[in-house]
Protein backbone atom coordinates (compact mmCIF):
# COMPACT_ATOMS: atom_id res chain seq x y z
CA UNK A 1 0.00 0.00 0.00
CA UNK A 2 1.43 3.29 -0.90
CA UNK A 3 2.08 5.69 1.59
CA UNK A 4 -0.32 8.92 1.73
CA UNK A 5 2.00 10.93 3.78
CA UNK A 6 4.03 11.67 1.53
CA UNK A 7 2.72 14.35 -1.30
CA UNK A 8 2.97 13.95 -4.89
CA UNK A 9 5.46 16.16 -6.05
CA UNK A 10 4.04 19.58 -7.93
CA UNK A 11 5.69 20.99 -11.48
CA UNK A 12 5.54 24.97 -11.46
CA UNK A 13 4.50 25.88 -14.94
CA UNK A 14 4.37 29.01 -16.01
CA UNK A 15 0.54 29.29 -16.29
CA UNK A 16 0.47 28.15 -12.91
CA UNK A 17 2.56 30.92 -11.73
CA UNK A 18 0.59 33.45 -13.51
CA UNK A 19 -2.82 32.40 -12.20
CA UNK A 20 -1.08 32.79 -8.52
CA UNK A 21 0.64 35.94 -9.31
CA UNK A 22 -3.13 37.29 -10.64
CA UNK A 23 -4.85 35.60 -7.48
CA UNK A 24 -2.47 37.31 -5.35
CA UNK A 25 -3.20 40.97 -7.42
CA UNK A 26 -6.36 40.36 -7.17
CA UNK A 27 -6.38 39.66 -3.27
CA UNK A 28 -5.18 43.07 -2.81
CA UNK A 29 -8.59 44.22 -2.77
CA UNK A 30 -8.75 45.33 -6.57
CA UNK A 31 -12.25 44.53 -8.76
CA UNK A 32 -10.93 44.57 -12.52
CA UNK A 33 -11.87 42.53 -15.39
CA UNK A 34 -8.30 42.48 -16.65
CA UNK A 35 -7.00 38.92 -17.53
CA UNK A 36 -4.32 36.95 -15.25
CA UNK A 37 -1.46 38.03 -17.59
CA UNK A 38 -2.21 41.35 -17.06
CA UNK A 39 -2.40 41.30 -13.36
CA UNK A 40 0.51 38.89 -13.05
CA UNK A 41 2.77 41.24 -14.69
CA UNK A 42 1.58 44.21 -12.69
CA UNK A 43 2.28 42.40 -9.69
CA UNK A 44 5.71 41.16 -10.95
CA UNK A 45 6.55 44.79 -11.58
CA UNK A 46 6.15 46.04 -7.71
CA UNK A 47 9.18 43.80 -7.55
CA UNK A 48 11.52 44.81 -10.49
CA UNK A 49 13.71 47.06 -11.17
CA UNK A 50 12.03 50.68 -9.88
CA UNK A 51 14.28 53.12 -11.41
CA UNK A 52 17.17 54.25 -14.14
CA UNK A 53 19.63 54.37 -11.48
CA UNK A 54 19.00 50.50 -10.56
CA UNK A 55 19.14 49.85 -14.28
CA UNK A 56 22.25 51.40 -15.13
CA UNK A 57 23.76 49.71 -12.25
CA UNK A 58 22.20 46.08 -13.23
CA UNK A 59 23.87 46.60 -17.02
CA UNK A 60 27.15 47.72 -15.24
CA UNK A 61 26.88 44.01 -13.81
CA UNK A 62 28.00 40.43 -15.20
CA UNK A 63 24.44 39.84 -15.57
CA UNK A 64 23.64 43.09 -17.52
CA UNK A 65 26.46 42.64 -20.12
CA UNK A 66 24.69 38.74 -20.91
CA UNK A 67 21.20 41.23 -20.73
CA UNK A 68 22.34 43.80 -22.89
CA UNK A 69 23.95 40.61 -25.73
CA UNK A 70 20.16 39.54 -25.71
CA UNK A 71 18.83 42.97 -26.56
CA UNK A 72 21.27 42.96 -29.16
CA UNK A 73 20.27 39.82 -30.46
CA UNK A 74 16.50 40.05 -30.40
CA UNK A 75 16.93 43.63 -31.92
CA UNK A 76 19.24 41.71 -34.67
CA UNK A 77 16.12 39.29 -35.12
CA UNK A 78 13.64 41.98 -35.25
CA UNK A 79 15.86 43.72 -38.20
CA UNK A 80 16.21 39.95 -39.96
CA UNK A 81 12.32 40.08 -39.77
CA UNK A 82 11.99 43.30 -41.21
CA UNK A 83 14.75 42.50 -43.77
CA UNK A 84 12.28 39.29 -44.89
CA UNK A 85 8.99 40.99 -45.01
CA UNK A 86 10.44 43.78 -47.56
CA UNK A 87 12.32 40.97 -49.55
CA UNK A 88 8.55 39.08 -49.60
CA UNK A 89 6.91 42.55 -50.63
CA UNK A 90 8.94 42.92 -53.41
CA UNK A 91 9.11 39.87 -54.66
CA UNK A 92 5.27 40.55 -54.77
CA UNK A 93 5.52 43.37 -56.17
CA UNK A 94 7.67 42.27 -59.16
CA UNK A 95 5.06 39.20 -59.51
CA UNK A 96 2.47 41.50 -59.98
CA UNK A 97 4.27 43.50 -62.50
CA UNK A 98 5.40 40.85 -64.07
CA UNK A 99 1.66 40.34 -64.41
CA UNK A 100 0.96 43.52 -65.39
CA UNK A 101 3.69 44.01 -68.18
CA UNK A 102 2.31 40.44 -69.41
CA UNK A 103 -0.93 41.57 -69.64
CA UNK A 104 0.13 44.43 -71.56
CA UNK A 105 1.69 42.49 -73.84
CA UNK A 106 -1.29 40.62 -74.62
CA UNK A 107 -2.83 43.70 -75.18
CA UNK A 108 -0.12 45.41 -77.70
CA UNK A 109 0.25 41.59 -79.43
CA UNK A 110 4.11 41.93 -79.37
CA UNK A 111 5.79 39.81 -77.59
CA UNK A 112 9.04 40.58 -78.45
CA UNK A 113 8.14 44.13 -76.94
CA UNK A 114 6.90 42.21 -73.57
CA UNK A 115 9.78 40.52 -72.93
CA UNK A 116 11.88 43.36 -73.53
CA UNK A 117 9.77 45.54 -70.87
CA UNK A 118 9.76 42.24 -68.89
CA UNK A 119 13.32 41.82 -68.89
CA UNK A 120 13.74 46.05 -68.13
CA UNK A 121 11.85 45.63 -65.35
CA UNK A 122 13.29 42.11 -64.29
CA UNK A 123 16.94 43.68 -64.30
CA UNK A 124 15.54 46.86 -61.85
CA UNK A 125 13.61 45.18 -59.41
CA UNK A 126 16.90 42.94 -59.02
CA UNK A 127 19.11 45.99 -58.34
CA UNK A 128 16.78 47.39 -55.93
CA UNK A 129 16.33 44.11 -54.35
CA UNK A 130 20.28 44.20 -54.10
CA UNK A 131 20.74 47.60 -52.84
CA UNK A 132 17.89 46.42 -50.19
CA UNK A 133 20.03 43.43 -48.78
CA UNK A 134 23.32 45.60 -48.65
CA UNK A 135 21.97 48.30 -47.21
CA UNK A 136 20.25 45.81 -44.71
CA UNK A 137 23.59 43.92 -43.96
CA UNK A 138 24.51 47.59 -42.97
CA UNK A 139 22.33 48.16 -40.71
CA UNK A 140 23.32 45.14 -39.08
CA UNK A 141 26.64 45.42 -39.19
CA UNK A 142 26.10 49.04 -37.41
CA UNK A 143 24.25 47.48 -34.45
CA UNK A 144 26.82 45.04 -33.97
CA UNK A 145 29.16 47.47 -34.11
CA UNK A 146 27.60 49.92 -31.60
CA UNK A 147 27.28 46.44 -29.41
CA UNK A 148 30.70 45.83 -29.39
CA UNK A 149 32.13 49.28 -28.49
CA UNK A 150 29.50 49.36 -25.59
CA UNK A 151 30.85 45.84 -24.46
CA UNK A 152 34.27 46.99 -25.17
CA UNK A 153 34.04 50.64 -22.98
CA UNK A 154 31.62 48.75 -20.53
CA UNK A 155 34.97 46.00 -20.06
CA UNK A 156 37.05 49.16 -19.64
CA UNK A 157 35.64 50.96 -17.14
CA UNK A 158 34.79 48.02 -15.26
CA UNK A 159 39.12 47.39 -15.24
CA UNK A 160 39.44 50.98 -14.73
CA UNK A 161 37.03 50.95 -11.80
CA UNK A 162 39.02 47.80 -10.34
CA UNK A 163 42.36 49.36 -10.79
CA UNK A 164 40.94 52.84 -8.90
CA UNK A 165 39.88 50.99 -6.10
CA UNK A 166 43.59 49.00 -5.74
CA UNK A 167 45.05 52.89 -5.87
CA UNK A 168 43.03 54.07 -3.29
CA UNK A 169 43.94 50.51 -0.74
CA UNK A 170 47.19 51.52 -2.00
CA UNK A 171 46.88 55.08 -0.93
CA UNK A 172 45.31 54.11 2.54
CA UNK A 173 47.90 51.97 3.46
CA UNK A 174 50.54 54.31 2.63
CA UNK A 175 48.40 56.86 5.20
CA UNK A 176 48.40 54.93 7.32
CA UNK A 177 52.23 54.26 7.16
CA UNK A 178 52.15 58.09 7.52
CA UNK A 179 50.09 57.76 10.97
CA UNK A 180 52.47 54.95 12.36
CA UNK A 181 55.66 57.23 11.42
CA UNK A 182 53.90 59.91 13.61
CA UNK A 183 53.31 57.64 16.60
CA UNK A 184 56.79 56.22 16.56
CA UNK A 185 57.59 60.27 16.38
CA UNK A 186 55.75 60.89 19.70
CA UNK A 187 56.92 58.09 21.01
CA UNK A 188 60.54 58.88 20.76
CA UNK A 189 59.83 62.23 21.69
CA UNK A 190 58.61 61.56 25.29
CA UNK A 191 61.29 58.67 25.33
CA UNK A 192 64.15 61.45 24.61
CA UNK A 193 62.65 63.79 27.48
CA UNK A 194 62.26 61.11 29.86
CA UNK A 195 66.32 59.64 29.08
CA UNK A 196 67.89 63.44 28.60
CA UNK A 197 66.74 64.25 32.79
CA UNK A 198 68.85 60.74 33.49
CA UNK A 199 71.81 62.10 30.85
CA UNK A 200 71.48 65.33 32.39
CA UNK A 201 71.63 63.72 36.39
CA UNK A 202 74.99 61.66 34.43
CA UNK A 203 76.61 65.08 33.39
CA UNK A 204 76.24 66.78 36.27
CA UNK A 205 77.95 64.09 38.17
CA UNK A 206 80.76 64.32 34.88
CA UNK A 207 81.82 67.70 35.16
CA UNK A 208 82.58 67.36 38.86
CA UNK A 209 86.29 68.13 39.75
CA UNK A 210 86.59 64.24 41.14
CA UNK A 211 86.77 63.52 37.61
CA UNK A 212 90.61 65.19 37.77
CA UNK A 213 91.01 63.81 40.88
CA UNK A 214 90.35 66.81 42.41
CA UNK A 215 88.70 67.40 46.30
CA UNK A 216 85.11 68.94 46.05
CA UNK A 217 85.50 72.35 47.68
CA UNK A 218 83.27 72.29 51.01
CA UNK A 219 81.65 75.74 49.50
CA UNK A 220 80.61 74.00 46.61
CA UNK A 221 79.02 71.28 48.10
CA UNK A 222 76.85 73.77 50.50
CA UNK A 223 75.85 75.79 47.46
CA UNK A 224 74.97 72.47 45.90
CA UNK A 225 72.86 71.50 48.98
CA UNK A 226 71.07 74.70 49.28
CA UNK A 227 70.26 75.26 46.09
CA UNK A 228 68.94 71.16 45.28
CA UNK A 229 66.96 71.58 49.14
CA UNK A 230 65.12 74.58 47.82
CA UNK A 231 64.10 73.12 43.98
CA UNK A 232 63.29 69.77 46.14
CA UNK A 233 61.02 72.04 47.91
CA UNK A 234 59.12 72.99 45.48
CA UNK A 235 58.38 70.00 43.77
CA UNK A 236 57.23 68.39 46.84
CA UNK A 237 54.93 71.51 47.35
CA UNK A 238 53.89 71.25 43.46
CA UNK A 239 53.17 66.89 44.03
CA UNK A 240 50.58 67.93 47.38
CA UNK A 241 48.63 70.79 45.66
CA UNK A 242 45.04 69.59 44.74
CA UNK A 243 43.75 68.44 41.35
CA UNK A 244 42.23 71.13 40.12
CA UNK A 245 37.95 69.75 39.08
CA UNK A 246 37.54 70.53 35.93
CA UNK A 247 41.11 68.63 34.95
CA UNK A 248 39.70 65.41 32.60
CA UNK A 249 43.06 64.30 31.04
CA UNK A 250 43.92 61.49 33.41
CA UNK A 251 46.55 60.00 31.03
CA UNK A 252 47.96 63.90 30.70
CA UNK A 253 48.00 63.82 35.17
CA UNK A 254 49.44 60.39 35.31
CA UNK A 255 52.55 61.36 32.93
CA UNK A 256 52.58 64.44 35.09
CA UNK A 257 52.71 62.84 38.58
CA UNK A 258 55.46 60.23 37.27
CA UNK A 259 57.62 62.85 35.80
CA UNK A 260 57.38 65.00 38.99
CA UNK A 261 58.46 61.79 41.29
CA UNK A 262 61.39 60.80 39.02
CA UNK A 263 62.38 64.30 39.26
CA UNK A 264 61.91 64.17 43.47
CA UNK A 265 64.28 60.63 43.42
CA UNK A 266 66.92 62.19 41.02
CA UNK A 267 67.32 65.30 43.44
CA UNK A 268 67.24 63.25 46.33
CA UNK A 269 69.71 61.32 44.77
CA UNK A 270 72.11 64.42 44.09
CA UNK A 271 71.60 65.67 47.55
CA UNK A 272 72.58 62.21 49.10
CA UNK A 273 75.71 62.55 47.51
CA UNK A 274 76.37 65.61 49.09
CA UNK A 275 75.21 65.59 51.88
CA UNK A 276 77.97 62.42 51.75
CA UNK A 277 80.88 64.33 50.43
CA UNK A 278 80.30 66.25 53.75
CA UNK A 279 80.54 63.52 56.18
CA UNK A 280 83.39 61.47 54.41
CA UNK A 281 85.29 63.87 52.78
CA UNK A 282 88.92 61.53 52.64
CA UNK A 283 86.93 59.46 49.97
CA UNK A 284 89.17 59.42 46.80
CA UNK A 285 87.83 60.17 43.35
CA UNK A 286 87.15 56.21 42.30
CA UNK A 287 85.30 55.28 45.63
CA UNK A 288 83.24 58.18 44.70
CA UNK A 289 81.59 57.09 41.17
CA UNK A 290 82.21 53.62 42.53
CA UNK A 291 79.27 53.95 44.67
CA UNK A 292 77.17 55.66 42.42
CA UNK A 293 78.02 52.79 40.00
CA UNK A 294 76.83 50.48 43.10
CA UNK A 295 73.80 52.68 43.40
CA UNK A 296 72.97 52.86 39.86
CA UNK A 297 72.77 48.94 39.67
CA UNK A 298 70.78 48.37 42.81
CA UNK A 299 67.92 50.73 41.41
CA UNK A 300 68.11 48.24 37.95
CA UNK A 301 67.65 45.08 40.56
CA UNK A 302 64.42 46.88 42.02
CA UNK A 303 61.07 44.96 41.63
CA UNK A 304 59.29 45.55 38.59
CA UNK A 305 56.16 46.31 40.42
CA UNK A 306 56.90 49.90 41.89
CA UNK A 307 56.69 51.37 38.29
CA UNK A 308 53.63 52.12 37.14
CA UNK A 309 53.84 50.24 33.48
CA UNK A 310 55.85 48.61 31.29
CA UNK A 311 56.64 51.14 28.88
CA UNK A 312 57.69 52.90 32.13
CA UNK A 313 59.77 50.17 33.25
CA UNK A 314 61.55 49.64 30.34
CA UNK A 315 62.01 53.84 29.76
CA UNK A 316 63.55 53.78 33.73
CA UNK A 317 65.92 50.55 32.72
CA UNK A 318 67.14 51.70 29.41
CA UNK A 319 68.24 55.68 31.59
CA UNK A 320 69.48 53.41 34.31
CA UNK A 321 72.02 51.40 31.65
CA UNK A 322 73.64 54.98 30.61
CA UNK A 323 74.22 56.19 33.63
CA UNK A 324 75.62 52.54 34.46
CA UNK A 325 77.73 52.62 31.29
CA UNK A 326 78.77 56.50 31.89
CA UNK A 327 79.73 55.65 35.35
CA UNK A 328 81.85 52.69 34.11
CA UNK A 329 83.65 55.43 31.80
CA UNK A 330 84.10 57.76 34.27
CA UNK A 331 86.35 55.12 36.50
CA UNK A 332 87.94 53.88 33.46
CA UNK A 333 89.22 56.98 32.77
CA UNK A 334 90.22 57.90 36.66
CA UNK A 335 91.77 54.38 36.34
CA UNK A 336 93.79 55.39 33.06
CA UNK A 337 92.49 52.59 31.32
CA UNK A 338 90.87 54.66 28.73
CA UNK A 339 91.15 57.68 27.52
CA UNK A 340 88.85 60.35 26.11
CA UNK A 341 89.13 61.94 22.21
CA UNK A 342 87.00 64.97 20.95
CA UNK A 343 85.62 64.90 17.52
CA UNK A 344 89.54 65.56 15.77
CA UNK A 345 90.43 62.82 17.42
CA UNK A 346 92.54 65.03 19.75
CA UNK A 347 93.06 63.67 23.22
CA UNK A 348 90.57 65.60 25.91
CA UNK A 349 90.02 65.31 29.77
CA UNK A 350 86.51 66.65 29.85
CA UNK A 351 83.43 64.37 29.01
CA UNK A 352 81.76 67.60 27.37
CA UNK A 353 84.18 67.47 25.35
CA UNK A 354 84.76 63.77 24.33
CA UNK A 355 83.06 62.06 21.40
CA UNK A 356 85.21 58.66 21.68
CA UNK A 357 86.61 56.73 25.21
CA UNK A 358 88.97 54.13 24.01
CA UNK A 359 92.33 52.32 24.32
CA UNK A 360 95.52 54.57 25.00
CA UNK A 361 97.51 51.90 22.85
CA UNK A 362 94.75 52.13 20.03
CA UNK A 363 95.05 55.70 19.17
CA UNK A 364 96.58 55.38 15.96
CA UNK A 365 94.14 52.83 14.39
CA UNK A 366 91.18 55.96 14.27
CA UNK A 367 91.09 57.97 11.58
CA UNK A 368 88.60 60.48 10.21
CA UNK A 369 86.66 59.59 7.74
CA UNK A 370 83.73 61.73 5.78
CA UNK A 371 81.88 62.64 8.71
CA UNK A 372 82.83 60.12 10.64
CA UNK A 373 85.37 57.73 11.57
CA UNK A 374 87.45 54.73 10.53
CA UNK A 375 88.56 52.21 13.01
CA UNK A 376 91.62 49.64 11.80
CA UNK A 377 92.47 46.35 13.29
CA UNK A 378 96.17 47.69 13.87
CA UNK A 379 98.39 50.54 14.08
CA UNK A 380 98.12 52.86 10.54
CA UNK A 381 101.70 54.83 10.76
CA UNK A 382 100.97 58.03 8.86
CA UNK A 383 103.34 57.03 5.78
CA UNK A 384 100.97 53.89 5.79
CA UNK A 385 98.09 55.85 5.39
CA UNK A 386 98.72 56.64 1.66
CA UNK A 387 98.96 53.02 0.62
CA UNK A 388 95.51 52.07 2.30
CA UNK A 389 92.78 51.11 -0.55
CA UNK A 390 89.32 52.17 -0.16
CA UNK A 391 87.87 48.52 0.90
CA UNK A 392 90.84 49.53 3.65
CA UNK A 393 88.67 52.18 4.43
CA UNK A 394 85.46 50.72 4.23
CA UNK A 395 86.10 47.94 6.48
CA UNK A 396 87.90 50.36 8.84
CA UNK A 397 84.18 52.35 8.63
CA UNK A 398 82.44 48.76 9.20
CA UNK A 399 84.73 48.72 12.25
CA UNK A 400 83.76 51.98 13.75
CA UNK A 401 80.29 50.77 13.05
CA UNK A 402 80.66 47.72 14.39
CA UNK A 403 82.41 49.24 17.56
CA UNK A 404 80.26 51.97 18.35
CA UNK A 405 78.84 51.14 21.71
CA UNK A 406 81.90 50.42 23.39
CA UNK A 407 84.37 53.37 22.40
CA UNK A 408 81.61 55.92 21.68
CA UNK A 409 81.20 57.78 25.24
CA UNK A 410 77.62 57.49 26.32
CA UNK A 411 76.59 61.44 25.61
CA UNK A 412 78.10 61.21 22.21
CA UNK A 413 76.10 58.09 21.56
CA UNK A 414 72.70 58.43 22.67
CA UNK A 415 72.78 61.36 20.63
CA UNK A 416 74.34 60.27 17.43
CA UNK A 417 71.86 57.23 17.88
CA UNK A 418 68.98 59.61 18.47
CA UNK A 419 70.16 61.50 15.23
CA UNK A 420 70.57 58.09 13.02
CA UNK A 421 67.11 57.70 13.98
CA UNK A 422 65.57 60.76 13.31
CA UNK A 423 66.85 60.71 9.82
CA UNK A 424 65.42 57.16 9.31
CA UNK A 425 62.39 58.56 10.11
CA UNK A 426 62.60 61.67 7.92
CA UNK A 427 63.54 59.55 4.85
CA UNK A 428 60.28 57.12 5.75
CA UNK A 429 58.25 59.67 5.74
CA UNK A 430 59.86 61.60 2.03
CA UNK A 431 59.15 58.22 0.47
CA UNK A 432 55.77 57.40 2.01
CA UNK A 433 54.65 61.54 0.67
CA UNK A 434 56.27 60.41 -2.56
CA UNK A 435 54.45 57.14 -2.82
CA UNK A 436 51.08 59.32 -1.68
CA UNK A 437 51.72 62.04 -4.72
CA UNK A 438 52.21 59.13 -7.51
CA UNK A 439 49.15 57.48 -6.18
CA UNK A 440 47.01 60.28 -6.03
CA UNK A 441 48.18 61.72 -9.86
CA UNK A 442 48.06 58.16 -11.03
CA UNK A 443 44.53 58.08 -9.41
CA UNK A 444 43.60 61.35 -11.16
CA UNK A 445 45.08 59.97 -14.59
CA UNK A 446 42.43 57.28 -13.82
CA UNK A 447 39.68 59.08 -13.23
CA UNK A 448 40.62 61.39 -16.61
CA UNK A 449 40.25 58.33 -18.80
CA UNK A 450 37.28 57.00 -16.80
CA UNK A 451 35.36 60.60 -17.30
CA UNK A 452 36.76 60.51 -20.76
CA UNK A 453 34.71 57.14 -21.08
CA UNK A 454 31.69 58.44 -20.03
CA UNK A 455 29.93 60.75 -21.84
CA UNK A 456 30.06 58.42 -24.85
CA UNK A 457 26.29 57.17 -25.21
CA UNK A 458 25.76 54.14 -26.77
CA UNK A 459 22.11 53.99 -28.59
CA UNK A 460 21.00 51.73 -25.71
CA UNK A 461 21.79 54.07 -23.23
CA UNK A 462 19.66 55.72 -20.68
CA UNK A 463 20.08 59.05 -18.89
CA UNK A 464 19.92 58.31 -15.00
CA UNK A 465 17.40 60.08 -12.59
CA UNK A 466 19.54 62.23 -9.73
CA UNK A 467 19.50 60.68 -6.50
CA UNK A 468 18.79 62.68 -3.06
CA UNK A 469 22.70 61.61 -2.25
CA UNK A 470 24.37 62.89 -5.14
CA UNK A 471 23.01 66.32 -3.58
CA UNK A 472 25.47 65.31 -0.50
CA UNK A 473 28.49 64.66 -2.64
CA UNK A 474 27.71 68.14 -4.37
CA UNK A 475 27.67 69.56 -0.87
CA UNK A 476 30.88 67.92 0.49
CA UNK A 477 32.75 68.89 -2.68
CA UNK A 478 31.68 72.64 -2.54
CA UNK A 479 32.99 72.08 1.19
CA UNK A 480 36.09 70.45 0.46
CA UNK A 481 36.94 71.45 -2.94
CA UNK A 482 39.52 70.35 -5.28
CA UNK A 483 39.98 73.06 -7.22
CA UNK A 484 39.20 77.06 -6.92
CA UNK A 485 37.02 78.68 -5.96
CA UNK A 486 37.52 78.01 -2.13
CA UNK A 487 34.54 77.31 0.02
CA UNK A 488 32.47 81.04 1.39
CA UNK A 489 31.82 81.51 5.41
CA UNK A 490 27.84 80.99 3.99
CA UNK A 491 29.13 77.33 2.08
CA UNK A 492 30.71 76.37 5.37
CA UNK A 493 27.72 77.20 7.00
CA UNK A 494 25.07 76.00 4.99
CA UNK A 495 27.00 72.55 4.76
CA UNK A 496 27.22 72.39 8.28
CA UNK A 497 23.46 72.70 9.20
CA UNK A 498 22.70 70.17 6.44
CA UNK A 499 25.21 67.58 7.25
CA UNK A 500 24.10 68.19 10.90
CA UNK A 501 20.80 66.95 10.37
CA UNK A 502 21.49 63.70 9.21
CA UNK A 503 24.65 62.58 10.78
CA UNK A 504 23.31 60.36 13.67
CA UNK A 505 23.57 61.98 17.13
CA UNK A 506 26.89 59.86 18.41
CA UNK A 507 28.93 61.08 15.49
CA UNK A 508 27.92 64.83 15.87
CA UNK A 509 30.87 65.73 17.84
CA UNK A 510 33.05 64.45 15.31
CA UNK A 511 31.33 65.84 12.74
CA UNK A 512 32.05 69.20 14.10
CA UNK A 513 35.50 68.66 14.78
CA UNK A 514 35.64 67.75 10.44
CA UNK A 515 33.83 70.96 9.61
CA UNK A 516 36.23 73.59 11.43
CA UNK A 517 39.13 72.04 10.00
CA UNK A 518 37.72 73.59 6.97
CA UNK A 519 39.29 77.24 6.51
CA UNK A 520 37.18 80.07 4.52
CA UNK A 521 38.31 80.97 1.22
CA UNK A 522 41.69 78.14 1.47
CA UNK A 523 41.93 75.03 -0.49
CA UNK A 524 42.85 71.61 1.35
CA UNK A 525 46.16 69.86 0.15
CA UNK A 526 45.02 66.57 -1.80
CA UNK A 527 46.68 64.24 0.82
CA UNK A 528 44.52 66.20 3.42
CA UNK A 529 41.67 66.37 1.26
CA UNK A 530 41.61 62.71 0.86
CA UNK A 531 41.75 61.85 4.72
CA UNK A 532 39.27 64.41 5.30
CA UNK A 533 36.93 62.26 3.13
CA UNK A 534 37.84 59.10 4.60
CA UNK A 535 37.53 60.47 8.30
CA UNK A 536 33.66 61.72 6.84
CA UNK A 537 32.76 58.57 5.03
CA UNK A 538 33.44 56.72 8.60
CA UNK A 539 30.76 59.18 10.01
CA UNK A 540 28.13 58.20 7.61
CA UNK A 541 28.91 55.27 5.15
CA UNK A 542 25.46 55.67 2.93
CA UNK A 543 26.53 59.68 2.02
CA UNK A 544 29.40 59.00 -0.84
CA UNK A 545 32.29 60.86 -1.08
CA UNK A 546 32.49 62.79 -4.26
CA UNK A 547 33.32 60.81 -7.01
CA UNK A 548 34.78 62.06 -10.60
CA UNK A 549 31.33 62.17 -12.25
CA UNK A 550 29.91 64.10 -9.40
CA UNK A 551 32.97 66.20 -8.93
CA UNK A 552 33.09 67.48 -12.34
CA UNK A 553 29.15 67.98 -12.55
CA UNK A 554 29.24 70.29 -9.03
CA UNK A 555 32.55 72.50 -10.85
CA UNK A 556 30.26 73.38 -13.41
CA UNK A 557 27.18 74.27 -10.94
CA UNK A 558 29.46 75.97 -9.06
CA UNK A 559 30.70 77.98 -11.63
CA UNK A 560 27.25 79.55 -12.35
Amino acid sequence: MANTSQSAPMALTSSQLEKWFANIEKGNGRTTTETNSSLAAQFLARFGLQDATQVIEFLKTVGGNETINMIAQEIMKEEAQIQFIREKNAEELLRQQQLLFLLMSLIAKSKAQAEHVSEQTQQQNDQKLKEARVEGKKESRSIATHMADANARANKLQELDKELRKLENDLQEVEKELEAIEEEVLLMEDRHVHITDDLDLLNTYLQLPLVNNQPIPHAHVHQQIATLSAQLAALRAQQAAPIPATFSDTTQLQLTKLRIDKKIRMLEDRLSFHQAQLQQPPQTSEQVFQQLLERVKAQLNEPEHIYESPTHREREEESLRLQERGFSQALQVLRNERILLNSQLERVYDFSQAQLIIDPSHMSRYRRYGDSYAYFSEDIAPERERQLSEQDWLQAKLNYETSRPHICTVNFFYNDQMNREVESLKERTQFCQSRAQDLMSRIEKVQTTKLQLLPEKTPFSMTPKPQPKSSYSLMLERLVPSHAPAPRPQDILNAHKELEAVVPSHNKDALHKLIDEVRPDEIMAPEIRFSWFNRFKSLMPNVPVPVPEVEEESKLKYKK
